[in-house]
């Protein structure tokens, strides 16, 4: 490129000691350069010159070779045009034989970018996204979120959440459309892989909780294809957006400090801000497309969503890290799990289980109707009910242990008076006792017994 604008100097006019101090080249070379023969193309010129630098090249022979290879089959892998060259007497690198391949090869063509717009009620785009905070004090925080927006309006509505689970999403869809008033026909996700378990072409497998939550709400999902933006309208970077009109806009206190703020920002957005991809305010859009959604088919306050199990051969279910007892004698089936906000229902044919969905000792519910199923075998009945008790919290495995060394020809008294308490008083309150015991570091059934009866003087009392 030098040599080029020497020569255009020179053509021009210019002098040589100019020439020199404009292309930063010495007086001999502007000289020099100035006889050569004149060049047309600065590009082709670099590329000549940069090509006779150095050694030969091993691989430049091989050029027509390549490019023969590579217009029958464009997609054939580096590494077998490698060894087909290997094989003809090529015994170059491979680094330098891969980067003379990429070189001829053809640019893969790509689709345009065709954006389109939706007809009120007919899309919601829905994503997770995440952002690292940093907080006044200097303490950060990852905090993930599930954002929402209806695309004809642009309506946005952005919930925040601790993990990108099934259960997430669908609660997530949920409270957008009850914050829309509505459902529309669609419901676009971004492959989300809790939601999207396969993907084989056209055809998606969607998870199977998940197709049973959208098929009981009445709308249709959609995942675009990756890296397909055209599949997702002309709507903005939902996630982006998010990020740089709130996270990125805002210095915040404390965590709520930006939940509060994240209420403001619901309502700029909504209310005031017009949308950059329509000049309107989502909410003058909305007054069309409110009229086109749908209501919900589920309770929005109170749904469940649908889980397949088999029971284990200790009759329990397992879900989220935790056990629900259904019995022995459903061992091996497959039976529907029905999971709420607090409460599991566990579908036995006609007959359904409701289990506390948070255990009082954390792991698993056994109801007080299923613990006798447990105790069926008499050699174990004591280990059980003691299990059983020592689940409850540390406390009372300390509990148990104490007694069984301090009053080891007793101990399994001592427990059946305790796991008598739990029908009485139930799990959390024998779960407070055993705490306050090991407390006042004392051992034996009637201190628990004194326990309760005294706070359920003190519960009548009041």
């Amino acid at each position: 490129m030098k040599r080029f604008q020497i020569q255009k100097l020179r053509e021009a006019g210019v002098s040589v000691v100019r020439t020199s101090l404009a292309s930063g080249a010495s007086l001999r070379t502007v000289q020099r350069v100035s006889t050569d023969e004149p060049i047309d193309d600065p590009g082709k010129h670099d590329e000549k010159a940069r090509v006779r630098m150095g050694r030969p090249s091993k691989v430049e022979p091989y050029r027509d070779r390549v490019k023969e290879w590579l217009k029958a089959e464009p997609e054939l892998a580096s590494i077998a045009l490698l060894e087909r060259a290997r094989l003809r007497g090529y015994r170059g690198g491979k680094s330098a034989f891969y980067e003379f391949v990429g070189k001829l090869r053809l640019p893969k063509k790509r689709d345009g970018i065709v954006r389109f717009e939706a007809v009120p009620g007919e899309f919601c785009q829905h994503d997770f996204g995440q952002h690292l905070v940093r907080y006044a004090d200097g303490t950060q925080e990852r905090v993930r979120f599930f954002a929402s927006r209806l695309k004809y309006s642009r309506m946005a509505r952005v919930q925040l959440v601790e993990d990108e689970r099934t259960e997430t999403v669908c609660h997530g869809v949920v409270d957008a459309y009850m914050y829309f008033g509505g459902m529309p026909l669609l419901g676009v996700f971004d492959n989300p892989r809790t939601i999207v378990t396969e993907r084989k072409g056209k055809h998606v497998r969607w998870q199977e909780t998940f197709a049973w939550f959208t098929t009981e709400c009445g709308f249709s999902p959609l995942a675009t294809w990756p890296r397909r933006p055209q599949e997702k309208g002309s709507v903005e970077n939902l996630v982006g957006f998010c990020k740089t009109s709130f996270f990125k806009a805002h210095r915040f206190q404390d965590r709520a400090d930006l939940e509060e703020k994240l209420e403001q920002w619901h309502h700029w957005v909504n209310e005031e801000r017009r949308s950059r991809a329509t000049g309107d305010v989502p909410r003058s859009r909305m007054a069309l497309e409110a009229e086109r959604l749908q209501p919900l088919k589920i309770d929005p306050t109170g749904f469940t969503l649908r889980y397949s199990r088999v029971v284990r051969t200790d009759g329990f279910v397992d879900l989220d890290g935790r056990r629900y007892f259904a019995g022995f004698e459903h061992v091996g089936q497959a039976i529907t799990v029905r999971v709420g906000k607090d409460d599991l229902y566990v579908h036995l044919g006609d007959e359904v289980i409701t289990h506390p969905r948070r255990p009082a000792n954390g792991k698993y519910s056994v109801l007080p109707s299923q613990r006798e199923d447990l105790l069926t075998k008499d050699g174990a009945r004591p280990y059980i009910k003691r299990q059983l008790l020592m689940d409850l919290c540390p406390a009372a495995e300390w509990f148990m242990t104490e007694v069984r060394h301090r009053r080891p020809e007793r101990w399994e008294e001592e427990v059946d008076r305790i796991f008598e308490l739990l029908e009485r008083y139930g799990e959390f309150a024998v779960r407070d006792a055993l705490v306050e015991v090991a407390r006042r570091n004392v051992v034996g059934a009637e201190y628990v017994v004194a326990i309760l009866d005294g706070q359920a003087s003190e519960a009548v009392s009041r």
